[in-house]
């Protein structure tokens, strides 16, 4: 597997396992945690749609808190692509979409991937903003 089809795989399984969790789908426990967490690299930096920047120590503490906080979530993800790759780091873009009762949203993303010692990717940097949805 070449890193642009790691990176898309991380992304997907992400989101995937990010969805679960909001939903309580999986067990709310130190695994469950460590099961999210262990593809971001100690360094991570996150800049959320509403602008604050939150690091990997603060998106652990965070991870706890919104267990089965959406139980009603739907996540997709479309449009990934590619847009600067290197042999040991690839830059990705993504939209996603949370789908709820209560409303609907969208976000760009841009993720930034970086081989670790191991050869495995990790997140090192993630910028979302919101998107409007439209009607096609």
């Amino acid at each position: 597997m070449d890193i642009i089809e790691q990176a898309t795989a991380e992304i997907n399984i992400f989101l995937q396992n990010i969805g679960e969790w909001f939903r309580s789908d999986v067990e709310g426990n130190k695994a469950g945690e460590e099961l999210i967490l262990k593809s971001f690299h100690q360094d991570f930096i996150m800049i959320t749609p509403g602008g604050l920047a939150v690091n990997f120590t603060e998106l652990s503490a965070w991870l706890p808190t919104v267990y089965g906080i959406k139980p009603d979530i739907l996540i997709e993800v479309e449009d990934i692509k590619a847009h600067y790759v290197q042999a040991d780091s690839v830059l990705m873009t993504y939209t996603e979409l949370q789908y709820r009762e209560e409303g609907d949203n969208k976000r760009i993303a841009s993720a930034l991937f970086v081989k670790g010692e191991d050869g495995q990717l990790k997140w090192h940097h993630l910028q979302e903003t919101w998107s409007p949805i439209t009607e096609d």
